[in-house]
């Protein structure tokens, strides 16, 4: 009878140890998701974790409305489950998705999306963009058995932004959001603040120690308010002429999803920025708006990015 007892506590032990080693764990920015199972049908909503994904081989069943461009094409073709603002409950439920991921913009959405499934996001803009991404691959990688794949993925990377760092070393540069004829200069811990990051070139204006507050209002055209706005818009332009950058890194908004390029006419005509050093010897990189804006993160999208910078700055190679 002692031995029964033993080889039944034995097969127990032995049940709940695989069940235990079967058991899916996933790191995410508001701790540790515990499912039974490993998730087979994953939404994403963050085009970052969605390149991610599907560069390590995770398949992924639903997406937001979107241009998809590059790697990603083959997800215009995906079913759809809404936009990256604001999901599309039905199509969700048709779907019946195991794991979501919501991303910046769907943010409000989560406490809805919960109710039809394990929902989690790596938003975080007060982490260091580069930091960032190795530990949210990484994640995502040990969660779903892909470690080797992820560092190599990750090495790649970051050997190109050695690469740019010790090619850029002592430069300077000034990141320009152009929406026609409207300039908006990014310093670090702005949005596009991770461009310093990349390509290892110093920022000609201090860093905004507030990047990750909530953005005011948009004040009305005309008011005091606005007129205010667009008088410190230029004052910084200024400041960014005056401090005459190597490098100026310029996302043209206006060419999303292949919209019309405008921006190199905008510096082209601007009175100061025509007549900075970078703009006049061609050191003027136009970053991909898709890639940039849209995507932000993720293993292709940051390889492809960083390829483009090594090939337009050409740094010697250390």
């Amino acid at each position: 009878m002692k031995r029964i007892v033993q080889s039944a506590a034995l097969g127990l032990t032995l049940v709940l140890a695989a069940a235990s080693a079967q058991a899916f764990q996933l790191e995410h920015h508001d701790g540790v998701l515990e499912l039974d199972t490993a998730p087979g049908r994953l939404v994403s909503y963050d085009l970052g974790v969605l390149d991610t994904l599907d560069t390590l081989g995770i398949p992924v069943v639903g997406v937001p409305r979107s241009a998809y461009q590059g790697s990603l094409t083959q997800y215009n073709d995906a079913p759809l489950v809404g936009t990256l603002f604001e999901p599309d409950q039905d199509a969700l439920r048709r779907l019946e998705p195991d794991l979501i991921f919501a991303g910046r913009r769907s943010l409000p959405a989560i406490p809805a999306l919960k109710d039809l499934a394990p929902t989690v996001h790596y938003v975080d803009p007060d982490r260091p963009f580069l930091e960032a991404l190795r530990s949210d691959t990484m994640a995502l990688a040990r969660a779903f058995g892909k470690e080797d794949q992820a560092d190599e993925a990750l090495l790649a990377i970051e050997r190109n932004v050695h690469t740019l760092h010790e090619g850029n070393r002592g430069k300077t540069a000034a990141f320009l959001f152009v929406i026609q004829d409207n300039v908006i200069a990014h310093a670090p811990g702005d949005r596009f603040g991770y461009a310093y990051e990349l390509t290892g070139l110093e920022s000609v204006l201090p860093a905004n120690e507030h990047g990750s507050a909530p953005a005011a209002p948009r004040p009305q055209p005309g008011s005091p308010e606005h007129k205010a706005a667009q008088a410190e818009r230029a004052r910084i332009i200024h400041a960014v002429a005056q401090a005459d950058p190597d490098w100026l890194i310029v996302l043209d908004r206006g060419a999303i999803n292949n919209g019309e390029k405008t921006a190199a006419r905008t510096l082209s005509a601007h009175p100061e920025l025509s007549q900075t050093r970078a703009f006049r010897n061609g050191h003027v990189y136009y970053a991909d708006p898709n890639g940039w804006y849209v995507v932000t993160g993720g293993l292709s999208n940051l390889q492809q990015i960083t390829d483009d910078l090594l090939a337009t700055m050409k740094p010697d190679q250390p």
